[in-house]
């Protein structure tokens, strides 16, 4: 079963939400847990807006490729 995915891109993606979460939880202990809420509705908020400019690019590449 091939799909397409790289295992060099899921790791980088696996770093990176890693990366995010490490930075949630130090904000979180060193400062206020709303502040730590707040850092993670930022990230979510930055991930959801790249995976739709993704989707978008995908979206557009395939209709311009049939």
């Amino acid at each position: 079963m091939n799909i397409g995915i790289n295992e060099a891109a899921v790791f980088r993606w696996v770093v990176i939400v890693g990366v995010a979460a490490a930075s949630i939880i130090a904000l979180t202990l060193l400062t206020r847990p709303l502040f730590g809420a707040i850092w993670g509705l930022v990230l979510a908020l930055v991930a959801s807006w790249h995976g739709y400019r993704w989707a978008v690019r995908r979206w557009r590449e395939g209709d311009s490729g049939g």
